[in-house]
Order: structure tokens, then C-alpha cells, then sequence
């Protein structure tokens, strides 16, 4: 039985991967003496087997289930709010609705989607939030010591089943030292070198997790991993002497690379693989107003150098923005190409999004300060205009292009691990067109992958 259980999901059927989240949570409330159960995979499950495995560990003192809503699917189309829970997890709790337990709810999404049950919600990060509510909750008068991600270390658990091909989720750190006008994360312009985890209690949690479960794998969730050549020539220095050799994916600056060229070694020393690039516009006007004002300069011909640099041992993933502005439809179309004439592994587009509502935890500038750079709503509260796009026709290209690369992108970054998470050979993976890739093999792993989990859960 379980004081806590949390239901944890990320939004793909394609590949098998678990996100950090309930896991750093169930981790540190372990560490205050609370029972937490983590059931992943639940999107992937029958509403029956999930119920079952939760009620498994339903007993008298369990106080709650926790939800993450992180990797919740929008239904928003064009600024229309339809937004309601995934049908998993309504279906779900409407089963276990006899339970006298309450419904906590976390992740991104507390604060922008119209429910249709009550929670109890948990906004931004929820390490100190839920302590205090499992405390309150549990009649403890304790005097707790405040989370720090300097000091944290993630403990999974024998019941996690975890397996040695898997790739796990880690913080090396949190927050972010630049301030780019689109970004709405917690800890944006923090000072360099703070919120970053002891060296030494990362090379032990590297040790820990691969005595236990064999684990070489790792998604990197910092919001910049190489923020500073000290870090990246630490975390070298880490791998190095690892008794393993050690991969891992994660999102990085180009411009910090080319800024700091040691590290184009030292990345590949630390067993990098795979690359995710906030390249946003090589347009320079555009790069300039979101604060990547490098990828309009020296963007295309850095990559390419990277690109040679690194001989297909590491990929990178290129995201762009539509919608910025200044950059029109036709430069847009330019960086596609640039993308297909130069083999890039694989790029993608997303249109840019305002929320200018009180409805978000932590805002960006773009979201508070619209109207000085050159838009408007006048249709919703997501439909902006500019003078050259409505967010209408950005989804529409995004979608249009989003289709048409399909033909010439390989997998990289979250989905090439979350494949290798499956038994694909990860060389394999990175020279092999995603489009080309044996995608009924692939579900049918996932089925069989989920089957056993289900299985060991309720055994």
C-alpha cells in the first residue's frame, strides 16, 4: 500500500520512454518517510489495467492520487479553449470515483486547460508544495528543510521496472541563464553557475542506477546542458571514467559551442548522441528579437561545420519558430530547404504561441509585453496577428511543413532514445530515414513492452 500514487504519461505511442517528474517527487518524498507508488505508461494502458494496478495499492493510508498533465494533449485548435482531460485518465478516476482518496493534479497544463473535475492543484515546480500538503494531510508538525536541486538525488525504485536498454530521465540542474522573449520557463536568467547538482552525487547516481538496472542511457532534461564549459568539461571528466560507456540526449546552444570551441570535444567526450538546437530563425531580425541574434549570422555555417565536426556520431534536431517577427513566409521556406539541401538529421516547425491570459504560472515576455513587438488579438486570447501572419496561418504552415519533412528527417534526440528503449541499435537508428523505419515493428514493441509492465505490476 501506498501513501501516494502517482500516474505518470509521456504523449507518445511510438516509443517507450518515462518522464522525471513523478519519479523525482515519489524520490523525495521517500527520502521524508512517505510510501509512493509511480505507475507509468498509463496512456498506453486498457482503463481496467490501470485501475487494477492502482487499487492495488489503494489501502487505509492512502491519501491521494497525483496526476502529472505535463504530456497532456491540447485540443486547442486556433484559439478555440476545448480543453478537458485525456480520456485515460477521466476514464480512470470515474472508475475509482468509490475511493475516498483526493485528486492532485501538477505539471504544465494546471493552469491552462478547462477541466472537467475538481483537483487539487499543484503549479510550477511541486518538491516543496506536496511535502507540505502530505504533511499537512498526515497531521505532521515536522520542520522541513527546503528542496535543492544542488543537493537532490533521484533514487528510482525495483518496482519501476526498470530495464538495462531503457533511457532514463536526470537533471544535471535546472534553469536557464539567457532570457529568450518566447520562453515561459521557471528560472529563465538565473546567474551562471547556479541550480546545478554536485558533481560528485551525478557520477553516484550514474554508478547507482547502472549497478542496479544496467542503465548507459540518459535524457538530459537541463534547459541548456552545456550553459557553461565548466559543466561540460565536468561532465567529461565524469564519463571518462565511468565503467561504462555512457549516452545521452539533451537540449544545447549551438552558439555556446561555437563561443566556446573546446566544448565541440568535450561534448563528444561526454557521450553526447544527440542534440536538440533552439535555432528559432536564421532570419537576423527575427533571430535578434526572440535573443538567438547568432543563428542569423553564423547559424548555417556553424551547423554545417558542427555537422562535419562530429561524422554522424552525434545528430542535432533544428527548431524553428513561425510567426516571429519580420521573418515572412518565403525566409521561412528558405531554412526548409537550406534543411533538405544540407541533409540535416532532422528539423521541425511550431507556430509561435502568446498566451497573454493570467493563465500561466510563469510568463514570457512576448506574453506580457504583445504589443510592443507588432501584435494583437483581436480574435481570442491565442489568435494573434502580426503584420505579417495571423497564428492561424502559422499553424498551417507548421502543420503543411511538419508533413512534408517526414520524407527526409531521422530520428534524434527524445525519440532516437525512446526507440533504442525498445532494443533498436542506436547507430542503426541515426542512419536510418524515419520514414523508412519499420513502424508496425515499432508499435508492436510497445505493445509487448507495456504488456510486461502491466504484467509485473499485478503479478
Amino acid at each position: 500500500m501506498a501513501n501516494l500514487i502517482l500516474w505518470n504519461v509521456y504523449n507518445n505511442n511510438d516509443s517507450y520512454t518515462r518522464t522525471v517528474s513523478c519519479y523525482q517527487l515519489a524520490s523525495w518524498l521517500r527520502q521524508h518517510g512517505y510510501t509512493v507508488k509511480v505507475i507509468d505508461f498509463c496512456h498506453l494502458m486498457t482503463t481496467a489495467e490501470l485501475v487494477a494496478i492502482t487499487e492495488k495499492h489503494i489501502g487505509a493510508d492512502t491519501l491521494a492520487i497525483g496526476v502529472s498533465s505535463t504530456f497532456w494533449t491540447s485540443l486547442d485548435k486556433f484559439g478555440t479553449e476545448f480543453h478537458v482531460e485525456p480520456s485515460w485518465a477521466a476514464n480512470a478516476r470515474t472508475a475509482l470515483s468509490n475511493k475516498k482518496v483526493y485528486w492532485l493534479l501538477g505539471g504544465s497544463k494546471t493552469m491552462v486547460y478547462n477541466l472537467k473535475f475538481e483537483w487539487i492543484k499543484f503549479h510550477g515546480f511541486a518538491e516543496d508544495q506536496l511535502l507540505k500538503w502530505m504533511d499537512e494531510n498526515s497531521s505532521k508538525l515536522v520542520r522541513r528543510n527546503m528542496y535543492d536541486i544542488k543537493d537532490s538525488t533521484l533514487f528510482f525504485s525495483e518496482y519501476d521496472y526498470i530495464q538495462s536498454r531503457e533511457t532514463l530521465p536526470i537533471e544535471l540542474g535546472r534553469g536557464c541563464q539567457f532570457k529568450c522573449t518566447f520562453c515561459s520557463y521557471p528560472l529563465v536568467g538565473k546567474q551562471k553557475g547556479t541550480y546545478i547538482r554536485d558533481y560528485d552525487q551525478i557520477r553516484e547516481e550514474f554508478i547507482r542506477n547502472y549497478n542496479e538496472y544496467g542503465t548507459t542511457r540518459y535524457h538530459f532534461l537541463d534547459d541548456t546542458v552545456n550553459e557553461s564549459d565548466e559543466k561540460i568539461y565536468a561532465l567529461a571528466d565524469i564519463v571518462q571514467k565511468l565503467p561504462f560507456k555512457l549516452e545521452w540526449v539533451g537540449y544545447n546552444r549551438a552558439d555556446l559551442i561555437w563561443s566556446k570551441p573546446g566544448t565541440m570535444q568535450a561534448l563528444k567526450d561526454s557521450g553526447l548522441r544527440s542534440a536538440f538546437f533552439g535555432v528559432e530563425s536564421f532570419h537576423p531580425t527575427a533571430a535578434k528579437v526572440v535573443g538567438k541574434g547568432w543563428s542569423g549570422k553564423q547559424g548555417k555555417d556553424f551547423l554545417l561545420k558542427l555537422k562535419d565536426e562530429w561524422k554522424g556520431e552525434i545528430s542535432y534536431c533544428l527548431s524553428f519558430i513561425i510567426g516571429l517577427p519580420g521573418e515572412d513566409r518565403d525566409s521561412i521556406m528558405s531554412s526548409h530547404q537550406w534543411c533538405i539541401d544540407n541533409d540535416i538529421d532532422q528539423w521541425s516547425f511550431v507556430p509561435l504561441h502568446i498566451n497573454p491570459t493570467g493563465r500561466k504560472v510563469w510568463k514570457s515576455k512576448f506574453d506580457m509585453e504583445y504589443e510592443s513587438y507588432g501584435y494583437s488579438f483581436p480574435n481570442g486570447t491565442v489568435n494573434w496577428k502580426n503584420e505579417l501572419w495571423t497564428h492561424s496561418e502559422a499553424t498551417v504552415l507548421s502543420e503543411e511543413l511538419e508533413r512534408s519533412l517526414q520524407d527526409y528527417i531521422r530520428p534524434t534526440t527524445t525519440l532516437l532514445l525512446g526507440l533504442t528503449s525498445l532494443g533498436y541499435p542506436i547507430d542503426e537508428l541515426m542512419n536510418t530515414r524515419k520514414i523508412d523505419l519499420d513502424w508496425n515493428d515499432i508499435r508492436q514493441r510497445v505493445k509487448d513492452n507495456i504488456r510486461e509492465y502491466v504484467k509485473f505490476q499485478l503479478r
